[in-house]
């Protein structure tokens, strides 16, 4: 134990569950790793279907395009092709901690199924932040969840972070990036859950096997999503049940003053939704 000095008017941070240090850990370091959520079995359907649907990907835009765009190996928004990752969106693991960060009305802002071919210098390894502002929040606006389909390792290319640096807008130095950047290893089936300011970025797959994840990022509502996911889901998914809410079916802007001035259980921005 690290005994503390006890100062009027400070309160300390308290752990009563796995939950709390989660929280903590996220809040402080920038990141925590959610360990063993589903089974090596789950993990293998996952990748066959990451790599279906980014095969009909590469068959609807081409390699080569997806290549100029720098989205080479993203598969887009898997959950509006495969209802399966709507499991990982809702999984409660994930939203135990979501919840107590961001807040029960955070949406999913974006999910991209990643899928990091052997030797290939990734789009993602530049380090980065996913929510690219060139200021701070002094609570956070946006969690991303990755979970790892297959193992992440050195090897195969684990996601480096930089821990610390979502608490300050400086781009952090090189010098201070080799000196403190982490690489996460996580098993297969567990989930890394980062404040999207953190600086981080992949690493190289050395393998001669694809590496495969999905990445989530939520947000809290009144930020735009980066696909209009009510528009794009619309009559796939229930807008009246827990999930509707998380896929932003709750926090659509009015189009007209007549959506506007609505009765409130009519509005397409719902009361209580930040």
């Amino acid at each position: 134990m690290f005994p503390y000095q006890t100062f009027v008017d400070m309160e300390k941070s308290r752990v009563t569950s796995p939950i709390d240090l989660h929280v903590e850990n996220v809040l402080r370091r920038g990141y925590t790793v959610l360990e063993n959520l589903i089974s090596p079995e789950e993990c293998e359907d996952y990748c066959q279907r990451l790599d279906v649907l980014w095969d009909r990907q590469v068959a609807e835009f081409g390699d080569e395009r997806l290549r100029q765009l720098k989205d080479h190996g993203i598969v887009r928004c898997p959950l509006s092709q495969d209802r399966k990752f709507t499991e990982l969106v809702m999984h409660p693991r994930v939203l135990e901690v979501l919840d107590r960060v961001l807040g029960s009305t955070a949406i999913l802002h974006l999910q991209n199924g990643i899928v990091v071919h052997p030797t290939t210098v990734h789009q993602q390894s530049l380090f980065h932040r996913d929510f690219a502002k060139s200021f701070i929040s002094n609570h956070p606006l946006s969690i991303n969840v990755l979970w790892a389909m297959r193992p992440f390792t050195k090897e195969t290319g684990a996601t480096w972070v930089v821990p610390g640096t979502h608490n300050t807008q400086l781009v952090p130095s090189d010098e201070y990036t080799e000196a403190n950047a982490v690489q996460l290893e996580a098993s297969p089936g567990s989930a890394v859950l980062f404040d999207s300011m953190l600086w981080h970025g992949g690493g190289q797959n050395k393998t001669d096997r694809r590496r495969h994840a999905v990445n989530h990022q939520y947000t809290k509502p009144f930020i735009k999503q980066q696909i209009d996911l009510p528009v794009l889901l619309a009559g796939m998914y229930d807008p009246e049940t827990p999930l509707g809410q998380k896929l932003g079916f709750w926090a659509i802007p009015p189009k007209s003053i007549a959506e506007f001035r609505a009765d409130p259980d009519k509005r397409t921005y719902r009361p209580g939704q930040g």
